[in-house]
């Protein structure tokens, strides 16, 4: 390339940029109603529903992934003269795509890098992993068809191309729904193995002397190694080295319940517990962010495991102390929890390593009116949203006038277990007597004496029994009519914006209805974390 081809890209580029910019600007006023026609159209409705192997498909998703297949597929035979060099040149592409695949040992890492969420990243990473397989398939299908006339002798290369080609395919196996619901943990070290085994059987099959043929797995695996770096020298800065406090503790906290043992046993199977991480070192923890949690001295296989956690505090300032959830399920969470409540005063503490927080966090300032809607163990991630925005309200940094929490719960134990932080979210609330938040808890199982009756020491939080009409009370409140006004005063209706973390069947529900209010300023937020 010569400098005049330079020259002539530079000032190509420069210009592109400017027609670029001027054309941002004209079709801004536009922007609310074709972010409006997306979501009403591509990013909403569903091609193939939710099922236990596949789905949910939506057009958007369905759109992007055949741009991604045709780009590969037009890369694959544009311009070729036969099945060897097609087959030569899928190989390639698919070490151009394991790039993305190998630039982190951990997906959250990647994904905060990326300023994406944790679920865009994991779509990402599973297409980019089906493609790596199917072009590894083609490729090796388009060799042998190719290698007919010559010595058919299993060599060391070919032995390490079908090592790494059986584990690709083994990995896509093991991703499967059902596969990784047997055992998360054992299904990611699996998998994690099963990497690195590919990419030995890649390198050793890739010729030495052609460095070309090497050169993106050398690249993937360079973005790997200083990824991992930062994320280790972080990791070590983070969890007090050097500090002089030594390392994190984790303090889990259950109340005892005076029951008898049977009502005590099913108790602590059910219920969520706090659990209070203090932190040498304090960190800023954003709404809607998380932890990944280590606790090697739990029990006997806790030393291989991590689990995330919603973290529930939320400060303006850095936090040294970081407030989380826990829901008995299985695995290291249910040894926590048997831990808490075997424990002489509920209180069980352990050595804590973690990393994060991790995930992003939604800018909610610009909205009047916020529903807020949780079912089970999603109350976790909605909790510092409630708290920014009271804390936006009482320091008039935010537009909110308006909040709504709705929570279902199985049984009337759990909520009764969370009254404390529902309590301390009314009690926040109370700037010139705005009372802006309203609480709705809706019981599943389990009689209450009243339809209505009050929860907790205010009467701004209800318990009611069964589950709540979404198609009546989104209406009202994008209609605004919850909302204290002053007469005579024309005061424009805001925006609304719909929180969520739930149960996959409540969120297509709420899906289905916002679609049609999407007109009317209403926006939708499926948080990082769903129950």
């Amino acid at each position: 390339m010569d400098i005049l081809t330079i020259y002539a890209i530079a000032i190509g580029g420069i210009f592109l940029s400017l027609v670029i910019y001027r054309a941002l600007k004209v079709f801004a006023p536009w922007s609310n109603a074709m972010n409006v026609f997306i979501y009403q159209h591509l990013a909403y409705p569903y091609v193939l529903g939710r099922h236990s192997l596949l789905g949910p498909w939506t057009r958007a998703g369905v759109f992007l992934h055949l741009i991604y297949l045709a780009i590969n597929l037009l890369l694959l035979f544009f311009n070729s003269i036969s099945m060897a060099a097609s087959g030569r040149r899928a190989g390639t592409l698919s070490l151009l795509n394991m790039i993305f695949l190998l630039a982190s040992w951990h997906l959250s890492n990647l994904a905060d890098i990326l300023g994406i969420s944790l679920r865009i990243y994991r779509r990402m990473h599973r297409a980019a992993g089906w493609m790596v397989v199917a072009l590894v398939v083609f490729h090796v299908l388009a060799m042998l068809q190719g290698k007919t006339h010559e010595d058919q002798e299993i060599n060391t290369g070919r032995l390490s191309a079908i090592i790494g080609a059986g584990c690709l395919c083994s990995l896509v196996i093991l991703s499967l729904p059902f596969c990784r619901r047997l055992s998360y943990e054992l299904f990611l070290r699996l998998h994690q193995a099963l990497a690195v085994v590919s990419v030995y059987g890649i390198w050793r099959h890739l010729p030495s002397e052609k460095y070309s043929s090497r050169l993106y797995l050398y690249i993937a695996l360079g973005i790997l190694g200083s990824t991992s770096f930062s994320h280790l020298i972080l990791f070590l800065y983070r969890n007090g080295l050097f500090s002089g406090n030594g390392c994190p503790r984790a303090i889990a906290i259950c109340h005892k319940n005076e029951r008898d043992a049977e009502n005590a046993g099913q108790h602590a199977r059910a219920t969520p517990i706090r659990v209070r991480l203090i932190l040498p070192r304090p960190i800023k923890a954003m709404a809607g962010q998380y932890i990944n949690l280590w606790l090697p001295s739990l029990g006997l296989w806790s030393w291989v495991q991590t689990h995330p956690f919603m973290i529930t505090s939320w400060s303006r300032t850095d936090q040294g102390v970081l407030d989380l959830l826990v829901e008995p399920r299985g695995g290291l969470t249910k040894t926590l929890v048997r831990q808490a409540h075997a424990a002489p005063k509920g209180n069980f503490s352990s050595l804590a390593l973690y990393s994060g927080p991790h995930g992003i966090s939604e800018c909610v300032d610009k909205y009047e009116s916020v529903l807020l809607v949780a079912s089970g163990a999603g109350i976790a991630a909605i909790i510092p949203y409630a708290k920014k925005l009271i804390h936006g309200y009482n320091t008039c940094t935010s537009h909110v006038r308006r909040m709504h929490l709705i929570w279902q719960v199985e049984s009337l134990d759990v909520a009764i277990s969370m009254q404390g932080l529902l309590n301390d979210l009314l009690k926040d609330d109370v700037l010139d007597d705005g009372y802006i938040l309203a609480i709705s808890v809706y019981v599943g199982r389990g009689l209450l004496s009243h339809e209505k009756l009050p929860f907790g020491k205010h009467d701004r939080a209800f318990l009611y029994q069964g589950t709540p009409d979404y198609s009546i009370i989104i209406p009202a409140e994008v209609s605004g009519e919850k909302i204290e006004r002053l007469p005579n005063i024309r005061d424009e209706r805001g925006q609304m914006l719909l929180i969520t973390s739930a149960s996959a069947r409540l969120r297509d529900n709420l899906r289905h209805i916002a679609r049609g209010y999407l007109h009317q300023r209403l926006q939708m937020i499926e948080l990082e974390y769903q129950p």
